[in-house]
């Protein structure tokens, strides 16, 4: 099998203007660009572009996917829906990174395997899957940022003598994008399974929301109002509701658990969950029965 790249971007929040096509254009004179979609893909030769410029200046969401074992996601969040503060204790090696422009944040997810990989050839669902990321992270779900952090572990750029960051809860009720997460980055369902066990029930806290928002100063509802006609176009619900999480949550409960102690737990789970060795027959194999004596 030859080589094989796929790069797919996607914006979101805002179509692309004529311009920016045009501009995107001169990148790729063979990739599929409409106003929401660049897509493109290679059995010989390389893009020519820079996927961090792109995503930085016109897209919300990248993939890119290459058979000999690299597979890399990006996501653009407005600053609004999420600090480059609050990500740092996720985000620190180079398999999982975030950034700041100043209105965005990216955050940027990079597995790299040797060997062949078949996973996705030009699966066009497989970005889609993962979009929800970006509304989740916004609206103050960490478990995606712990993912990323559990990448990190994984390929070992994070110290064994390191604590783990605040842990989420619902670490064992992942929603349907998370689990693409984790199949798409190669997570160790293992390493996986030993975080999920400390991390608590999720709760649903609509009804906790609902009286932040009543109990808002009028001045800061009519704030909000404001934007939502400005700017029809913003999921003002999302960044909402991420207000609201980061002005009511609370502190974690139990201090967190060195890397060394996730490691050995998945170690331990994945040698008890291991096939069993073939048993030894009671004969050897060039062994014959004796004649019984009459």
């Amino acid at each position: 099998m030859g080589e094989y790249q796929c790069y797919e971007f996607v914006a979101l929040e805002r179509p692309l203007m004529a311009k920016q096509m045009g501009e995107l254009r001169n990148v790729s004179t063979r990739a599929e660009i409409t106003p929401t979609r660049f897509w493109n893909e290679y059995h010989y030769g390389d893009f020519k572009g820079d996927a961090t410029k792109l995503v930085a200046r016109y897209f919300d969401a990248h993939l890119y996917f290459a058979n000999w074992g690299t597979r890399r996601l990006m996501l653009r969040l407005p600053s609004k829906h999420v600090t480059i503060k609050s990500l740092r204790p996720y985000f620190v090696g180079d398999a999982a990174r975030a950034s700041s422009t100043g209105r965005h944040v990216i955050v940027d997810l990079c597995s790299d395997e040797e060997g062949s990989d078949y996973y996705a050839e030009a699966d066009d669902g497989l970005l889609t899957a993962l979009t929800p990321l970006r509304t989740e992270l916004g609206c103050g779900d960490f478990r995606v940022a712990y993912l990323a952090w559990l990448l990190a572990v994984q390929l070992g750029e994070v110290d064994e003598n390191a604590t783990e960051p605040p842990l989420p809860p619902g670490l064992a009720m992942l929603t349907a994008a998370q689990l693409a997460m984790v199949d798409f980055l190669r997570l160790d369902r293992h390493l996986l399974t030993a975080a999920a066990a400390a991390s608590p029930a999720p709760t649903n806290d609509g009804a906790a929301a609902r009286r932040w928002v009543r109990a808002l100063a009028p001045l800061a509802k009519n704030s909000w109002l404001e934007r939502a006609i400005k700017e029809p176009h913003l999921p003002l619900g999302t960044e909402l509701l991420g207000a609201f999480r980061r002005q009511t949550k609370t502190p974690p409960r139990r201090p967190g658990r060195r890397v060394a102690e996730l490691l050995a737990t998945a170690e331990e789970l994945s040698l008890k969950r291991a096939p069993p060795p073939p048993r030894r027959s009671s004969r050897s194999s060039g062994s014959t029965a004796s004649p019984q004596k009459h």
